[in-house]
């Protein structure tokens, strides 16, 4: 079906082409009207009457021609449909404008919130009667895709309706590939080493702002020891004074 899609708008791409080249031509001057006139009076058509090769040849052209103008309208109609305008939800009160952004982060948080689910990519398009999501999957080994899958589908339409209030019709799902959950495990692990040396470094400046503590406490009970034995010492001299005073005036 592919190879016939590209030899149909190969075909078309040729017919369009040398239409246009014909058309610039007889335009700027270079091929008169009247010489296509002939080339088709002379080569096409015989005394006004399509031979049987020629019907054959314009039959087959003009097929190729609607099928290719039919790919195109259909083409142009599903990339309208796929726009990023806001989806409209009406309420008692008014309108309620939900870009579409919104919905497919709603799928990939309820994608990520499994534990056997690494990555989720999505999009959505907009239908009459509400949106269809599709969505990518990157899941890890040893997973249960079949459970997994449904139980997302279920989900995503009950959260995206609960939150947003936008009817979802389908929830298609691609499973893209499979991932080592060993390494969701070292991610882990190092997450919680990280914490831990984190954890411990806190402690050790608590250890060690404690140890600032008790050493300046130290310090001050010193200096208070030396001023209360400089004090004593004063005290000593006054009395000695005293007594040396009292003797001489005997």
């Amino acid at each position: 079906m592919r190879a016939l899609d590209r030899l149909i708008s190969f075909i078309f791409s040729v017919i369009m082409l040398i239409l246009s080249i014909i058309l610039i031509l007889v335009g700027i001057g270079v091929v008169e009207p009247q010489m296509l006139i002939d080339m088709l009076n002379n080569h096409v058509f015989t005394d006004n009457v399509i031979n049987s090769n020629t019907f054959n040849a314009i039959t087959i052209t003009g097929i190729v021609l609607l099928l290719a103008s039919l790919k195109t309208t259909i083409f142009l109609s599903l990339f309208k449909s796929n726009d990023k305008s806001p989806i409209l939800v009406k309420t008692q009160n008014g309108e309620v404008e939900i870009a579409q952004e919104t919905i497919t982060n709603i799928v990939k948080s309820v994608g990520l919130s499994f534990d056997n689910i690494k990555e989720v990519q999505a999009k959505m398009i907009k239908k009459k009667k509400g949106v269809v999501i599709y969505s990518m999957l990157l899941v890890y080994v040893n997973s249960n895709i079949r459970e997994i899958t449904e139980e997302m589908q279920k989900q995503v339409k009950e959260v995206v309706k609960a939150t947003t209030g936008v009817n979802v019709l389908e929830v298609n799902i691609k499973v893209k590939n499979i991932y080592s959950k060993q390494k969701k495990n070292d991610n882990l692990d190092k997450k919680q080493e990280n914490k831990e040396n984190e954890e411990t470094a806190k402690v050790e400046e608590i250890a060690e702002e404690t140890n600032n503590v008790e050493n300046i406490e130290a310090n001050v009970e010193n200096t208070i020891s030396e001023v209360e034995e400089s004090v004593a010492e004063l005290d000593q001299i006054e009395i000695g004074t005293v007594l040396t005073e009292e003797q001489e005036n005997k």
